[in-house]
């Protein structure tokens, strides 16, 4: 059986088969080598000693590879973004692959060029613990590549012409001897598909890896694929350590901004031997935690002859350099192409990023900021990457804004640590665990080191902390999936609202019922998709309340099971016009609100979801922080601008490919969209997607759009809900009716109305201050009053409670049920007795659910978390807070006399 790795180039150039006497891998050269010539086999020996006839820097060897394969018949194109907006199961690109899958790979669209080059920069988080202690890991790189796109009856190349192309490029363009290559055989298995590949080692490093992708693996099986693809990577960053041979990755790709920072902390006199044995040691060693690189700085002290706390002091400063080097050029790429800092999805990284890099500038202690540091790398990019220097201002704000937010929280940090703390001895617990620990950086971003600063208890760091942060953010949540009343696959049917958008009644026969469900040969209807609700209507009578594209088959759903429809006859269809027009003219403005709101906000202003109803619409928006009432005020004026413009909006079908290349990726606003044509939308010069929506024909049909709210849902998103066109007009009037009502029982005109509501709230505000005072001076007498047992009645809000008072040991003990309570006003009381020494209070309260307050005054040696948490679980719930004011609560509103008194049987006791 002939070996699928025996290539062309092997078997006249001289090469030999050999297998490796350490890792036992086959491995191909034409030397006379002893291992397979990678590590941990064989040291990197490529340090100092470069096997390329010159050094070349980052920019240089990517120049070098790209204009290679550019002679030898391919084409070159441009990066695609860091941020896989076209991908719904991965946040980053991590290969140069990525970006032709699912589709070019599936045959479903062509390929930009057959065959191709480019320069791919990349992101992985999954070993960013290792970034800087390594001396080679990097968060985000740049893949050099060479695709070919095998399809039937159109070959491109394969095996022999990628070696061919791979040893070519080596030996004659970076002048590397010959038998000083090496290629390891080996398979190569990823997202679903599988093919040998070979991957080629120099001076013990791998520089590329040639896959040949044949095979599609589905249920333990290998099935041929159609298209045949060879996926190559080169690593620019090793491929540049390689031929300036530097002591490490990081010296030669950070060059001089590098030397900069050595010589601002003072580590520019450092032994280049101290780094080589460093990095060799490292290379020989899998990193999977900080155990490792504990043993790679032991192994390493021991070789130079050093203590390991000497090898510290030199590597450290050092360490913490090439981080935040590294983070500051990820920043750059990841916020150009969109990112905003959050605590959710893509953004969480860039955050970890952020504060990582914070993190490492305050270790080296030099008057320097993340914003400088990515200031100078917008400028090395700038001729190579022009986005981003165009995108600049939006970087270096997003920057600022995170970087002031990092330094609000370490001020907040020794209070929070405190509250943990506080929490965490109340369970019984001896040590700040590793659960804790990450529960402390990803809600309150608070890093280990900081922890242990502030921390009494002991700090139990995990060796891999950052890889587990990272992990927890790494998956993209799968979409639930709608539940649709129909069993099995319904039968094929065909959507034709696109070539018609003004039908609004029509014939068809009827293919399938189901229970409330009937599948129609042809419709007209629209069915829910891209944030729009479906169409309504009737279908011979019958009210259709939803409309599903299930598979091929659109399925129209009433309220009822019809009686008598039957299959193979024809039946009349009519569309709700009136909420078509609604939902259309919703949904125009909903593009028209999001090019509003990028021109107001800036650049990395993204679509995170979007509603179009029938009365309203909302639309979640990237952006740092909450809107402010005039930026709300700019981008509705601007929305209004352009309806006014009245804007022709094209729609059109455009293939896939040409609409990448020609509109760019901000065509996936609300996310991947699947096919080998995109329906594109445009609103030419403001907005342009890919949208499967319907649409105005100008912008002036989608009339009046009224901002009605905005709110910050979560962190590094703002929803805005707006009304447009009938719903506009509609909210306008109950708007103006309210106002009239208010108009005239105030008495003013309408320009005074606000003026006069002021003063009646003045008059409010002082008469509740005069009720405050008389009520502080109830409780102040009460608190006055003997220890003896007695009934009082306190002030609670705009009412009283009844409070039974008693001794408890040294101690006064308030207890009192409150039927409803207002949470606010129980804590406000509580906090208000226990200010005086001596007192516990037990509060109970009936809101739907059952709760328990309990409270004690400093002085009292008194678990109240404890005691609340025993209390709720009467409740069928649980409790939180600290051990000197803690709240409970659960949904068996009916024993919260139960729960009241087993906390006051509790605190008894305890203080008996």
């Amino acid at each position: 059986m002939p070996n699928e790795y025996e290539v062309e180039l092997f078997r006249t150039a001289g090469f030999q088969r050999k297998t490796c006497p350490s890792c036992k891998t086959p491995y191909w050269t034409q030397g006379d080598p002893p291992t397979c010539g990678e590590t941990p086999c064989k040291e990197y020996d490529f340090l100092g000693h470069s096997p390329m006839k010159r050094p070349l820097p980052l920019r240089a060897m990517r120049e070098e590879f790209l204009s290679f394969f550019e002679s030898k018949g391919h084409t070159r194109i441009k990066r695609y973004p860091i941020v896989a907006r076209w991908r719904d199961d991965v946040f980053f690109t991590q290969a140069s692959v990525y970006p032709f899958q699912p589709y070019v790979i599936d045959g479903v669209v062509d390929p930009p060029a057959n065959p191709l080059c480019i320069s791919q920069p990349c992101a992985r988080f999954n070993d960013v613990d290792n970034v800087g202690r390594s001396g080679e890991h990097f968060t985000m790189f740049e893949m050099l590549a060479h695709h070919a796109f095998n399809r039937k009856n159109k070959e491109i190349y394969w095996t022999d012409r990628t070696v061919e192309l791979c040893h070519e490029f080596f030996t004659d363009r970076l002048g590397v001897e010959g038998k000083l290559l090496t290629y390891k055989e080996s398979l190569w298995e990823g997202g679903g598909n599988s093919g040998p590949c070979l991957e080629v080692i120099l001076g013990g490093a791998e520089v590329a890896t040639l896959v040949f992708m044949q095979y599609k693996d589905a249920n333990g099986n290998r099935i041929p694929m159609e298209t045949r693809v060879v996926d190559t990577g080169y690593g620019l960053e090793r491929l540049t350590w390689v031929s300036q041979a530097t002591p490490s990755a990081y010296e030669a790709v950070f060059g001089d901004m590098l030397t900069y920072i050595k010589r601002a902390i003072g580590a520019m006199k450092i032994d280049d031997r101290v780094l080589g044995e460093y990095s060799k040691v490292a290379g020989m060693t899998k990193i999977d935690s900080f155990a490792d690189v504990r043993a790679i700085r032991q192994q390493t002290a021991q070789r130079l002859g050093l203590s390991v706390e000497e090898l510290m002091s030199i590597v450290l400063p050092l360490e913490s350099a090439y981080a935040v080097l590294d983070h500051a050029r990820t920043l750059m790429m990841v916020l150009a192409d969109g990112v905003v800092p959050s605590n959710s999805r893509e953004g969480y990284f860039a955050r970890l990023l952020v504060r990582r890099g914070m993190r490492a500038f305050r270790t080296l202690d030099i008057d320097m900021k993340l914003t400088d540091l990515v200031t100078l790398f917008v400028q090395m990019y700038m001729e190579d990457f022009p986005e981003v220097f165009a995108n600049r201002t939006d970087i270096l704000r997003l920057l600022d804004v995170e970087q002031r937010r990092y330094e609000e929280t370490l001020r907040k940090g020794r209070d929070t640590v405190r509250r943990v703390e506080v929490e965490l001895k109340g369970r019984g617990a001896a040590q700040i665990d590793a659960d804790a620990l990450v529960e402390l950086y990803d809600s309150h971003g608070l890093p280990p080191e900081i922890v242990k600063e502030f921390a009494e208890m002991p700090v139990d760091v995990p060796d891999d902390f950052f890889t587990r942060v990272a992990s927890r953010h790494a998956l993209v949540a799968p979409k639930e999936a709608k539940v649709h009343a129909w069993s099995g696959t319904p039968p094929p049917s065909k959507l034709r609202v696109y070539e018609d958008m003004k039908k609004q009644k029509f014939f068809a026969k009827v293919l399938a019922v189901e229970g409330t469900g009937v599948v129609l040969d042809q419709t007209f209807f629209y069915p829910e998709g891209g944030g729009q609700e479906a169409d309504h209507g009737t279908i011979r009578g019958y009210d259709v309340i939803d409309v599903q594209q299930i598979g091929e088959s659109v399925v129209h759903f009433f309220t009822v099971t019809p009686s008598n429809l039957v299959v193979g006859k024809r039946v009349k269809c009519e569309i709700d016009w009136d909420r078509r027009q609604r939902l259309k003219r919703h949904h125009t403005a909903t593009h028209i609100t999001l090019g509003a709101a990028r021109k107001v906000l800036g650049n990395h202003v993204w679509q995170s979801g979007a509603h179009k109803g029938e009365d309203e619409a909302r639309l979640d928006i990237t952006h740092f922080d909450a809107l402010t009432a005039d930026e709300v005020r700019k981008i509705e004026r601007l929305a209004n601008d352009i309806v006014l413009s009245d804007r022709k909006i094209i729609t059109k079908f455009v293939p896939r490919e040409l609409a990448e290349r020609k509109y760019g990726f901000r065509l996936y606003q609300g996310g991947s969209v699947p096919g080998a044509k995109l329906r594109v939308v445009e609103i030419p010069d403001w907005d342009i997607e890919a949208c499967g929506g319907t649409h105005c024909a100008r912008t002036s049909e989608a009339g009046l759009i009224k901002i009605l709210r905005t709110t910050r849902i979560q962190d590094g998103v703002d929803r805005l809900e707006y009304v447009a066109g009938a719903a506009a007009l509609e909210h306008v009037q109950r708007e103006s009716e309210s106002l009239a009502a208010v108009r005239e029982r105030l008495g003013v005109p309408a320009n005074q109305v606000a003026e006069a509501v002021g003063q009646l709230q003045e008059e409010v505000r002082e008469l509740r201050k005069r009720a405050e005072i008389s009520d502080r001076r109830t409780l102040e007498t009460a608190l006055k009053e003997g220890a003896e047992a007695s009934t009082k009645v306190l002030p609670l809000g705009d009412r009283t409670v009844e409070v039974h008072v008693s001794r408890v040991g040294a101690a006064r003990l308030w207890q009192g049920t409150v039927n409803p309570g207002n949470a606010g006003d129980l804590k406000r009381l509580a906090a208000t007795i226990i200010q005086e020494g001596g007192n516990v209070v037990a509060f109970a309260a009936r809101n739907g659910s059952g709760s328990v307050l309990i409270a004690r005054s400093v002085d009292v040696a008194l678990d109240c978390l404890a005691i609340a948490r025993t209390a709720a679980a009467e409740l069928g719930g649980g409790g939180g807070g600290a051990a000197d004011f803690a709240q409970g609560g659960g949904p068996n509103v009916d024993r919260v006399g139960e729960a009241l008194a087993t906390a006051v049987s509790n605190i008894r006791d305890a203080l008996g």
